[in-house]
């Protein structure tokens, strides 16, 4: 389903959207909905944790060697685990 959408854009921005849209073959509002689909995807990759830390061990790949045997998934659990105890031991320490 589509939706309208009324946009105020400047003068020159309409224009060279105008150009663009004939170059690529495609009308302005599919640009558009593609640029906000694609922004909207980054955005929930972001949200994910696990792809900021797989993007920023990508550019050690190669540089840092990690132990194979260490089970990464208990030592997440395990640092979740310590911050609750600590947050819980905290809040009891302020009643």
């Amino acid at each position: 389903m589509t939706t309208k959408l009324t946009l105020s854009i400047n003068e020159r921005t309409v224009q060279r959207a105008k150009i663009l849209s004939r170059k690529r073959g495609k009308s302005i509002s599919r640009i558009v909905e593609e640029y906000l689909d694609s922004i909207s995807e980054k955005e929930e990759q972001k949200e994910n944790p696990m792809t900021e830390i797989r993007e920023v061990m990508s550019k050690y790949k190669g540089k840092i060697t990690l132990p194979e045997d260490d089970n990464y998934n208990k030592m997440v659990r395990d640092w979740k685990y310590e911050d609750y105890i600590k947050k819980s031991t905290t809040k009891s320490k302020k009643k």
